[in-house]
């Protein structure tokens, strides 16, 4: 992108993710379907703002992909991930693990790991695409997914 045409949201080259980006990725996780138009609502941005920072973010590879939600039980393959955080306090992390596209569950924790994320996907590839999506976050300091082979209750 064009040095005039970088806007303050970007920092040398590199996208800020500022309150207004992170907005923008929750209406996305929220529904990846939904209008410019509708997420320019929903952040109070013009449209075209929007679309700048969604390609922005696209460049940078913060945004990898758009995916469909399905169930849990339409999705084969289940696993689990334990986090380390990259900040205090915890709650935004828990905030945006919660509204990531695959996870189904996300929980704090005591001790070595600062919470964990249940994961439904359908297949290894959306795992690789989740695990990669999740250690790009500057919320993130670790990560290690484990694939449920089976369940018993």
């Amino acid at each position: 992108m064009d040095r005039h045409r970088r806007g303050r949201f970007e920092k040398d080259g590199d996208v800020d993710l500022d309150p207004t980006n992170r907005r923008i990725l929750a209406e996305l996780a929220r529904n990846a379907r939904q209008s410019t138009a509708a997420i320019a609502r929903a952040v109070h941005l013009s449209r075209q703002a929007v679309q700048d920072r969604i390609r922005a973010m696209e460049d940078q590879n913060i945004i990898t992909g758009y995916h469909a939600a399905v169930t849990e039980a339409a999705a084969p393959l289940r696993a689990m991930i334990l986090l380390q955080f990259a900040t205090r306090p915890c709650a935004p992390a828990l905030t945006w693990l919660s509204e990531v596209s695959g996870i189904t569950y996300v929980a704090s924790l005591a001790g070595e790991w600062d919470a964990m994320a249940m994961i439904a996907v359908a297949d290894t590839d959306a795992l690789t695409q989740l695990n990669d999506q999740i250690a790009k976050s500057p919320l993130i300091e670790r990560a290690q997914s484990q694939i449920i082979l089976k369940e018993q209750r």
